[in-house]
């Protein structure tokens, strides 16, 4: 990496045009020479499941993906245009992770941390939340199969941002975070991860009691 000097505006501009053409030495150039930046935003997300070096690989594959569509010639530097790319390539991964984690607890028959208790409230799981409207408080009701399935089901209607609060905050294949914690590592504001967590709240509460 610390042989690929960064690009100036002009460069990445050129470089550009080449690969929108299809050339292939100026895309791994662009590549090349963002390196550091993939390492960089990786290092921010160390501690959620993957290795560093899983989540640089899974950066680089952002990375590539970007150098193919960025366009310089509308005045945005490359950086700013693959970080979008790299920390979604990222992201992905580690919600795969944190799936296959769940599948795995299930299959070694742990209990599943869709029932688990929240944080250091004993009745609050995600299943009690989704299956009453008005209050945080489990209402009794075993937790079933057929429970599992729709919750199951419910993760899958939300978008990434939304899994990720929902992963984190009740602690699905993960420990539990706080909302602060969930804030910081993000980069958003406890306010907004409190409004992505209740709409993904919403939305899968709509989805678990169809039938």
């Amino acid at each position: 990496m610390g042989s690929h000097e960064l690009l100036t505006e002009e460069q990445e501009r050129a470089l550009s045009a080449r690969v929108l053409k299809g050339d292939s030495r100026a895309l791994s150039k662009l590549v090349e020479s963002n390196l550091r930046l993939v390492v960089h935003i990786a290092r921010e997300y160390q501690g959620q499941g993957l290795a560093i070096d899983d989540l640089i690989s899974e950066g680089n594959m952002g990375l590539v993906k970007a150098a193919g569509k960025y366009d310089g010639s509308r005045n945005l530097r490359f950086a700013g245009f693959a970080v979008v790319y790299i920390r979604r390539a990222i992201e992905k991964a580690i919600l795969r992770e944190s799936s296959e984690q769940m599948l795995e607890s299930r299959a070694n028959g742990q209990k599943r941390s869709l029932d688990a208790p929240l944080g250091a409230k004993p009745n609050v799981s995600l299943l009690s939340v989704l299956i009453d409207a008005n209050s945080p408080l489990a209402d009794g009701r075993a937790y079933s199969a057929s429970d599992e399935q729709q919750i199951e089901r419910a993760l899958r209607s939300l978008d990434e941002r939304e899994t990720r609060v929902v992963v984190a905050y009740f602690g699905i294949g993960q420990e539990h975070l706080t909302m602060a914690e969930i804030a910081e590592d993000m980069g958003l504001k406890r306010e907004r991860v409190r409004q992505i967590r209740d709409r993904a709240v919403r939305r899968m509460r709509k989805v678990f009691r169809q039938k």
